[in-house]
């Protein structure tokens, strides 16, 4: 365990039997995040694994129509986001591949994303101390596997947040590598005022975690380059949201923001805000 800059920690893991395990105990892990801290766990996944995911998450969407009209949250589907969110106005560019209904994938493109969407479903469970298996369940939170392209040329994901519960903590899995196959963009965050830029810390195979209500974005990719929906070419990750698409949004006002919910010293004079 480092740290590598502050509220920025790496800690080593194997990948072993299939799965995630930290050098330190997952309860520590969940303390580190909570305190909080944006954790990079060194997962040892393999990297053909995780190119595999980006070939057949590609492949797929060559042969699948775009998603255009609202989300259904109970589908495979794939959709070019280019709006600003209606509550947080958040503006986003991105291309996002979800997979709500991952099991009912054909079998090899099932396996392939499997292949991440496991291990990360297992070290989330360890980590929060669940038992969630894959499946929709509408009125309850369940899992939304995602895969995430943000193409060169510009895509991005503006500062936005999200409710703690029941996620507590967010999971981003690299699945290719900065300063090869992109060499800009990266996911930032606000800690106690403190701005957390991750690009150019998160290798291949490694999973951020953060605690799930930190303001967070993706820094732009460079418009020295051309940017292009078609084009594979810029940073891809896995995410595993667990959340209840149809319980109350996050609010409009930043939940933790880190400076209006913090309380003064007992007997501080307080601050004059002019």
């Amino acid at each position: 365990m480092k740290e590598v800059a502050k509220y920025l920690i790496k800690v080593e893991a194997e990948f072993k039997n299939g799965q995630i395990v930290p050098e330190i105990p997952y309860e520590e892990v969940m303390r580190l995040v909570n305190e909080p801290n944006i954790v990079i766990i060194k997962t040892g996944l393999p990297e053909a694994t995780l190119r595999s995911v980006i070939d057949a998450t590609h492949t797929w969407a060559e042969s699948t129509p775009l998603a255009e009209g609202p989300d259904p949250f109970d589908n495979n589907q794939h959709k070019q986001r280019l709006h600003i969110a209606k509550i947080q106005q958040a503006p986003q560019l991105f291309h996002d591949h979800t997979f709500d209904a991952l099991l009912d994938l054909d079998e090899s493109m099932k396996q392939t994303l499997l292949g991440v969407f496991t291990p990360m479903r297992q070290f989330w469970n360890n980590l929060t101390g669940n038992n969630e298996e894959y499946g929709i369940r509408k009125g309850q939170p369940y899992f939304h596997p995602q895969v995430t392209h943000y193409p060169l040329g510009g895509s991005f994901f503006g500062r936005h947040w999200h409710p703690l519960n029941p996620q507590k903590v967010g999971t981003i899995l690299a699945l290719n590598q900065y300063g090869k196959d992109y060499s800009s963009g990266g996911t930032g965050y606000v800690i106690n005022d403190h701005i957390v830029e991750t690009e150019g810390f998160q290798d291949m195979g490694d999973l951020i975690l953060f605690r799930y209500d930190l303001p967070h974005w993706v820094s732009p990719s460079s418009f020295a380059d051309r940017f292009s929906w078609d084009d594979p070419a810029g940073r891809w990750v896995a995410i595993l949201p667990f959340y209840d698409p149809w319980a109350k949004p996050a609010d409009k006002d930043e939940p933790q923001g880190w400076k209006a919910q913090i309380q003064a010293p007992k007997n501080a004079t307080p601050e004059v805000v002019v």
